[in-house]
């Protein structure tokens, strides 16, 4: 249990209102005195309390010029003395793919964002950042994009950037026979002219409205590279545009990136930039504390969080994730393929009860797949499962599930038992995942746990071979958009539930053809809602996300009002190391 001293020093280092200021109080047990010295501190952000931590913005400019690019104004260092050195991050998986079409996972997003630059980004601020398109122009009917390309770019080997990258990439993820992963960004896509060298125009067979922050933002490989050596090779033989290229790789170990000298926006400030693997939290914690790292990619567990708020020569940010932490259900498994065992999971788990334990409290229930400040998105009347293990027995006794001399219940001769693995070395979610096998084992369900590396769990769930996962994805609402199609759709890859349900199919699709929120709105409402009632699966929480950066690290903003901190890592280009401390 954390002290006032502990409970003050968060406060007092990320934004927080009032709402979420008592909540943590009361799990932390500070004194009423410490409390209320607390709320008059925060007095002045009350007025927003209500305010989404997600802005949606399906209005966006057609032509967009970044903003948060510069780094800030305030550091006096001079422009020579900002170049050198090696910024380090810590992740806590192995980084097994270096291609666009992988960057789902943070750990792998981290180098690819840097490798390669896309069309458009989004900053920390969910707000549109053109990259190699200066301009583009949307057609009224919402078909038609036109994408004018910066000119002068040149790829890490040297080759100029066209509009035909633009074409051979989009075309490759729109092409269902390649089978990729980022294919529903691109599903509407019909197909892409480019009647100069700096001019890509996008036919669209149907509207879609997340295209700017779906396909837009996947990263443009080399025709002449990528079309030589396959998707396959190029997942560790990566060729971009962006301010950095592969200098070393190890998948399991680190991936050490270089300064390209002509990068497009100018040289980085830094020489390096690697992201090294650490599975245990405690250990990134000690690496950055010690000066040994300079950002964690993957927070660690909240006491270590709590600890880093304290320590001055590190800075924090603060938000709340849009990735829902669960567990996933295999839809096809001979046992969670019954609706019963799903509902009956939900019921039987105290999931606030593991968030107090677990993460101290540092994250919000959640209620559906869409996280409740992805305002109007958000179904505010979806199902919600509270914890009642009496109603989880009689769903399980209802459905014919018998309990078992062993206290594992039975029903045809199948025994109500599935493997859950969890990510090896997971020192937050593996204790998350025994408490939820203690909650179930009590109603008669067996949930056996296995650690295994991320890229494995994810194969095994594409194939079917387990009956769930555990870790944060996001499920809709990223980056501000609701759209769920990589992620729910029958047809995605990244559709780990196997959950295949034609009236979900048809809503989604019809969500990416409307354009205005008020039509869209409903859309999303009736997905979470069957989501919900069928427990496709067990969505635990919102994280409370805390990015804790090395203070030695110049360049970075004061604050991000809560919003998407792990985009601060999409401009390592812009950051340089304090010539005091390199």
């Amino acid at each position: 249990m954390a002290d006032a001293r502990d409970l003050e020093k968060i406060l007092t280092s990320v934004p927080m209102n009032r709402r979420m200021l008592l909540k943590r109080a009361a799990i932390l047990g500070a004194s009423a005195p410490v409390i209320g010295s607390l709320l008059a501190a925060c007095e002045d952000d009350d007025a927003d309390d209500d305010e989404p931590a997600v802005e949606p913005d399906d209005d966006v400019d057609d032509d967009v010029e970044p903003d948060d690019d510069e780094p800030d104004d305030d550091v006096p260092a001079d422009e020579e003395d900002r170049y050198g050195g090696e910024i380090v991050a810590l992740g806590h998986h192995e980084i097994e793919s270096l291609s666009p079409d992988d960057q789902g996972p943070t750990v792998h997003w981290t180098m690819i964002t840097n490798i390669h630059d896309a069309l458009v980004d989004v900053d920390w601020q969910f707000e549109i950042e053109n990259e190699l398109a200066r301009e583009y122009e949307i057609s009224d009917d919402g078909l038609e994009y036109t994408f004018h390309l910066q000119e002068d770019v040149l790829f890490h080997d040297g080759e100029p950037f066209t509009s035909d990258d633009v074409r051979y990439t989009w075309e490759f993820h729109a092409d269902p026979d390649n089978g990729t992963i980022q294919h529903g960004n691109f599903m509407n896509v019909d197909s892409v002219e480019t009647p100069d060298e700096h001019t890509a125009i996008v036919h669209m067979a149907e509207p879609d409205a997340s295209l700017l922050r779906g396909a837009c933002r996947i990263g443009i490989v080399p025709e002449h590279h990528h079309g030589e050596i396959g998707e396959d090779a190029y997942k560790s033989d990566p060729i971009g545009t962006g301010p950095f290229y592969v200098d070393e790789y190890s998948p399991a170990e680190f991936c050490r990136l270089a300064a390209y000298e002509d990068h497009w926006r100018g040289r980085p400030y830094v020489d390096f930039f690697t992201e090294r693997i650490i599975p245990e939290g405690s250990v990134r914690t000690i690496e950055l504390q010690a000066g040994d790292a300079d950002v964690i990619v993957w927070p660690p567990v909240i006491d270590d969080v709590i600890e880093m708020l304290e320590d001055p020569n590190i800075r924090s940010y603060w938000c709340l994730t849009q990735s829902v932490n669960h567990i996933s259900f295999n839809n096809t498994h001979e046992v969670l393929s019954d609706r019963a065992v799903r509902q009956a999971a939900f019921y039987a788990t105290d999931r606030q009860q593991i968030i107090d334990d677990v993460f101290l409290g540092a994250a919000e229930v959640a209620h559906s797949n869409l996280v409740h400040t992805l305002e109007p998105y958000f179904y505010e009347d979806v199902h919600r499962y509270e914890y009642d293990p009496e109603r989880a027995e009689e769903i399980l006794e209802e459905a014919g599930w018998v309990m078992g001399d062993d206290g594992v219940r039975e029903k045809d001769g199948v025994r109500c038992e599935w493997v859950c693995q969890v990510i090896t070395g997971d020192q937050a979610r593996l204790p998350q995942a025994e408490a939820t096998q203690a909650y179930l084992a009590a109603v008669g369900i067996n949930m056996e746990i296995e650690e295994a590396p991320f890229a494995t769990i994810q194969e095994n769930q594409r194939e079917g071979n387990i009956g769930s996962g555990l870790y944060n994805w996001s499920h809709g609402g990223w980056m501000g958009e609701p759209d769920m199609s990589s992620e729910l759709h029958s047809g995605a890859r990244n559709n780990f539930h196997r959950f295949y349900n034609d009236r979900v199919d048809e809503l989604i699709e019809e969500g990416l053809q409307l354009v205005e929120t008020e039509d869209r709105v409903p859309v999303y409402h009736e997905i979470q809602e069957i989501v919900a009632d069928e427990a496709a699966f067990l969505y635990f929480s919102f994280w409370e996300w805390y990015g804790q950066w090395s203070t030695r690290i110049q360049g970075l903003p004061e604050e991000t009002d809560g919003q998407q901190t792990s985009n601060l890592l999409l401009h390592v280009r812009n950051y340089w190391i304090d010539p005091d401390q390199r």
